[in-house]
């Protein structure tokens, strides 16, 4: 990654239909249709060397992060957990969008070179909101399946149901050609694609997820990839007390697609079915174990995609 040395700290605390902005000790509220305007304003005329952190807000944060984008300007997505405990821990416990955006500004200063975001490319956010939506359409269409379990439903609403399931299912049939046709028209990440798809228990949906919700995968080291995805064990010790270690945060839907692949891994790879029963054999728990092979699979697959090599039994 290249490397910075930050002079401005931006902390944007964002709302449906403001962001509040702390800048050079200043703070500010725009609305959203003036956000361009005010980067650059505010935030272009300090150069190079400024770092602006936004909190995760359910996709609000997009109105910043792409104008902030399109200027260049380097970025850091904090999660909430965090930013409430730096608040905590500098006794900070009012709460308003302006106190927040100072907060934000203020933890901008003990963020990882490692943890800042790349610049994303307009198709790669076109990957991200596909694939979003297709997740969308797939947890309607099962939760409209559940329905129909009841034997003492109305037909009528069985048929109403039925014809939800059928409308779900032509969306869905659209948004996955969509899918497919950003990635056969971008050579980049059609080779990613190829690269991902030859391991054994990765298929075409999981190939998918993991381009749209993991870009930075084949960017960063084994340890790096592990902690963003949240498949590195957690140690919790305290004096005489030793809990399990465990897997936590990270990216949940990454981790949701990469248990799948384990589970198809440890029947039709050989690699990875050896791996998963040598641990078994040591009195591991099966599940422990299936959270070893995600962990494997995916350093592997960071590691196929830096070197731009196929799987290899």
């Amino acid at each position: 990654m290249e490397h910075f040395t930050f002079k401005h700290f931006i902390g944007i605390d964002v709302s449906k239909n403001w962001i509040d902005v702390h800048v050079q000790q200043k703070s500010y509220r725009v609305d959203s249709k003036d956000i361009p305007t005010f980067i650059d304003k505010h935030i272009v005329p300090l150069g190079k060397e400024i770092l602006c952190v936004l909190e995760s807000t359910g996709g609000y944060e997009l109105k910043a992060i792409i104008p902030l984008e399109e200027k260049g300007i380097k970025i850091h997505i904090s999660h909430p957990n965090k930013v409430v405990s730096f608040a905590k821990a500098r006794g900070k416990l009012a709460k308003t969008d302006k106190i927040d955006a100072k907060i934000l500004a203020d933890y901008d200063a003990f963020i990882k070179e490692n943890e800042i975001r790349p610049p994303v490319s307009k198709t790669q956010k076109e990957l991200e909101w596909y694939n979003g939506r297709l997740r969308q359409l797939k947890m309607m269409r099962q939760q409209e399946r559940c329905r129909l379990v009841y034997p003492e439903m109305l037909e009528n609403i069985k048929s109403s149901i039925q014809r939800s399931i059928d409308h779900y299912e032509k969306e869905i049939k659209t948004i996955e050609k969509e899918l497919k046709n950003i990635i056969q028209n971008d050579d980049v990440l059609l080779k990613k694609y190829n690269i991902l798809i030859s391991m054994s228990g990765v298929g075409p949906c999981v190939a998918q997820t993991l381009l749209a919700e993991l870009p930075e995968l084949g960017q960063l080291n084994k340890s790096e990839i592990a902690a963003l995805v949240g498949v590195a064990p957690i140690t919790r010790e305290s004096g005489k007390s030793a809990k399990k270690s465990s897997i936590k945060f990270g990216r949940f839907e990454v981790r949701r697609m990469l248990y799948m692949s384990a589970l198809v891994g440890t029947v039709h790879s050989a690699r990875m079915k050896s791996f998963y029963q040598r641990l078994v054999e040591k009195g591991k728990p099966r599940k422990v174990g299936l959270v070893a092979v995600m962990r494997k699979m995916l350093i592997t697959l960071n590691a196929m995609l830096k070197s731009g090599e196929n799987w290899k039994e």
